[in-house]
């Protein structure tokens, strides 16, 4: 009976010691996966053909103009871009952790955080990534994804798993899943106002301006900010010679007008439109009717790209 309280006393070390132990190893397995976290969001997370994008690409506005200026799919809501911005909080609470974590000071909060937006971010470019897919780029949304990006995923699940303290595994595994869960509905939203747009008849539009392709593009080189200002989101009727028309195998058709620049006019018709597009070919006198989405230049290729959607055959 004397020695059962010394018995107990050493369990009770052997406890402590072990729990110290099993928080030291959870603390750097936090600050490990946290920097690889942190390395990820600077490296490529996907590749579109021969075009890399990196992680940071969202935040700062390159992601979009990438799709759109080699791919001519741009970002469906413009006036919302500056949201992305949001992204920016991935280093920067990833360093915050890191610090707190240093300092042995609480740090779940930013961790969770961090770990959120990371998985949604990367829900965000292979939804989009998938989306190109449908329209020629590519064969496999999976395929494309990049080492980096498999990388932030698993850095960003356990980013979250190892906060301190030890358990709490339905509330970690909730901040796992919200991420992922928030940027598909939002993804699926947009999707679905975007092909609601997109088939809104513009037939019995009254159009606010009638141009030839070819004064359109020079209006856009000659000072594309006022271009835009006065064409955005504008119903415009463009007459000109087809210079391109290309027919993706959803069915899905593009129908260009070009000038000697290699700047052009990019008119977008649905897969539900192809009866009746389907008999104009490159060279062909036509008379196309649509929503302007503005412009992009290509530093690259020094040409002005101007896309159009809601597109219709101009029939009056």
């Amino acid at each position: 009976m004397g020695s059962q309280p010394f018995i107990s006393g050493t369990r009770y070390n052997e406890f402590m010691n072990n729990s110290t132990t099993s928080i030291q190893k959870a603390k750097w397995l936090h600050m490990v996966a946290g920097l690889i976290q942190l390395i990820s969001f600077f490296l490529p997370w996907v590749k579109w053909q021969t075009i890399y994008v990196n992680g940071y690409d969202l935040a700062i506005g390159n992601f979009f103009t990438l799709s759109e200026t080699n791919f001519k799919l741009g970002n469906p809501f413009p006036r919302f871009a500056f949201t992305f911005y949001i992204f920016w909080l991935i280093p920067l609470l990833v360093a915050l952790t890191l610090f707190f974590v240093w300092q042995n000071k609480k740090s779940a909060f930013p961790a969770f955080v961090a770990g959120a937006l990371a998985l949604s971010q990367i829900t965000v470019y292979y939804l989009f990534t998938n989306t190109l897919v449908d329209l020629g780029v590519g064969k496999s949304a999976l395929a494309m994804m990049q080492p980096a990006a498999f990388t932030t995923i698993l850095a960003a699940v356990v980013f979250i798993l190892s906060a301190l303290p030890i358990g709490n595994w339905l509330k970690k595994s909730a901040w796992i899943i919200i991420g992922p869960v928030i940027a598909f509905a939002s993804y699926k939203i947009g999707e679905k106002y975007v092909m609601a747009e997109t088939f809104t008849s513009t037939n019995d539009i009254k159009e606010d301006y009638t141009v030839i392709a070819n004064d359109l593009i020079r209006e856009f080189i000659s000072n594309d900010t006022a271009a835009n200002n006065k064409y955005r989101e504008k119903i415009i009727v463009v007459n000109g010679k087809t210079t391109q028309v290309e027919r993706l195998s959803d069915s899905t058709t593009t129908i260009q007008f070009a000038d000697s620049t290699g700047s052009y006019i990019a008119f977008s018709f649905e897969k539900e439109q192809y009866e009746e597009v389907k008999e104009i070919k490159t060279g062909d006198q036509v008379s196309l009717k649509g929503s302007c989405s503005g412009s992009i230049y290509s530093e690259i290729l020094g040409t002005t790209a101007i896309t159009f959607k809601r597109s219709t055959i101009n029939k009056k």
